[in-house]
């Protein structure tokens, strides 16, 4: 990881530390990744998942969700 995603990884923990219980999901896809707080679960986490902020690369979905905290799962 570049100095700038060691950054963003560090600025995403404590945000989930503060504010959701420590909970963080980071999905990694053939194309994209996407980042919430909290963990997608239930009966349609499929629409969760699509619902996560979304980018082409590790850093560009961790702006995203560091920018707009969406959370699953847990209350913020």
């Amino acid at each position: 990881m570049t100095e700038f995603e060691n950054e963003l990884m560090d600025r995403l923990q404590t945000i989930a530390d503060q504010k959701f219980g420590g909970h963080l999901t980071i999905l990694k896809f053939t194309t994209n990744w996407r980042i919430c707080f909290g963990s997608p679960e239930g009966e349609d986490l499929w629409n969760d998942i699509q619902k996560m902020p979304v980018g082409r690369s590790f850093a560009e979905a961790a702006q995203k969700a560091v920018n707009d905290p969406r959370t699953f799962g847990v209350e913020a």
